[in-house]
This record gives C-alpha cells, sequence and structure tokens, in this order.
C-alpha cells in the first residue's frame, strides 16, 4: 500500500498508468478486479492524505491512471471570490466589446446568443462557461483570457 503511495510521489503531477499500479499492488494486469482493488486503496489513501492535512490530493484521469498533485497553499478561487470575479468579467466583457465598436445586439447576434444574456453577463448576473466565452472572444477577436485580466 505504501509503495502505492510512494510511486505517486516519485511521479508527482504525472499521471501513473493503471497497469503500473496494478502491479505494485499484486496483480498482473488492469483488469476489473484489479482495478476495483486499486480504487479501493486509492480510496483509503486520499483518507490518510485529508486525515493528515497532507497539501496533496489524488486526482484520476479516466481510463489512464491516477496522479499525485500538490495542493496550492493559498487557493486562487474560493465560494466568495468567484462571485466577486463575475462582476469583474463583465465589466472585462463590456470593455472589449466597446472597444471593437459593438453593440449589445450585434455582438448577442454574432455570437449566437441572445441579447440578454449578454446584458446579464456585463452586470455580472450570469455565469457563464468556458464555450461561451471562446465564442464571445472568437467574435470580439481576443482570448478568452482578457476577460479575466
Amino acid at each position: 500500500m505504501f509503495a502505492l503511495l510512494a510511486r505517486l510521489f516519485d511521479n508527482l503531477g504525472t499521471v501513473v498508468p493503471y497497469e503500473d499500479l496494478c502491479l505494485l499492488i499484486g496483480h498482473k494486469s488492469a483488469n476489473s478486479a484489479a482495478t476495483h482493488v486499486l480504487r479501493q486503496y486509492i480510496g483509503w489513501l486520499r483518507g490518510v492524505l485529508i486525515a493528515n492535512k497532507a497539501p496533496h490530493a489524488i486526482t484520476v484521469a479516466r481510463e489512464v491512471g491516477y496522479s499525485l498533485c500538490r495542493l496550492a497553499e493559498e487557493p486562487r478561487l474560493t465560494a466568495t471570490s468567484r462571485s466577486a470575479t463575475l462582476p469583474e468579467l463583465g465589466r472585462n466583457l463590456r470593455r472589449v466589446r466597446t472597444a471593437a465598436g459593438l453593440t449589445q445586439t450585434a455582438l448577442a447576434k454574432r455570437s449566437g446568443m441572445d441579447r440578454s444574456y449578454v446584458s446579464d453577463l456585463e452586470a455580472g448576473q450570469r455565469n457563464p462557461t468556458a464555450l461561451t466565452l471562446q465564442r464571445l472572444a472568437k467574435v470580439l477577436r481576443v482570448t478568452p483570457i482578457v476577460f479575466f485580466l
């Protein structure tokens, strides 16, 4: 079990394939029985990391393997800061839109959205998906990151 954790630490931030991890726990292949046992071990290891307040988390890369990642010392987004970023995103969207010389109606039409949705975004009342931001950025000829700067 600790060999499993040691392997994850040795490959910090890198996905370790299921096959390699199954070998460590004594299984010759990554069949369904072996991956089931592996999931149980990983669950136990996650519990140990949490109980010891370790600054690490075990993540899964579906159909590939597991990875051990170091947690940020100070998370950038919390429940309160996330809601604070929506108005900022809206202000940035309005700034870029006006710099491009577009009205809300024109931006909405070109990006395939309703004008009221664009208005709500600019007012910080909607939480857009990454796809929505990508569509808006494409119409405005910018990268989506400018909405967060």
